[in-house]
């Protein structure tokens, strides 16, 4: 693969905002799709329409600001200037469960898992 084949395949994953979307599904397509991401500090990736991999930065990202908030919320109740669907995030994850039990009077459930390692486990 050439240099240019390896940028264009990156800029590709990186565009991917839902691993459920991609066309063939591999252990090396969904870590590089990740880290295409990572990379460019979108660490948030959806996997379908109920969950989310987050990936932690361990620096400050601007997309965690509180303002940001305020666009998911605005977004699912309808009420955002912007028409364009926002990249996932968490907060679009906790929106969407609260809306719903809202709506439903149905609990809803959050499941985080966070999985440590050693930076002699790092894989790059």
């Amino acid at each position: 693969m050439t240099n240019r084949q390896s940028t264009l395949n990156q800029q590709r994953l990186e565009a991917i905002t839902d691993l459920a979307t991609l066309p063939s599904i591999s252990d090396d397509i969904l870590v590089s799709c990740i880290r295409e991401r990572y990379m460019t500090d979108n660490i948030y990736t959806n996997i379908g329409t109920s969950a989310l991999v987050a990936v932690n930065p361990h620096k400050y990202v601007p997309s965690n600001a509180d303002t940001v908030l305020h666009k998911y919320a605005a977004e699912y109740r309808g009420s955002s200037e912007e028409r364009e669907k926002l990249p996932p995030h968490i907060f679009q994850l906790a929106n969407n469960a609260y809306y719903h039990m809202r709506r439903t009077t149905q609990d809803q459930c959050i499941l985080l898992r966070y999985v440590l390692l050693s930076s002699h486990q790092l894989i790059y």
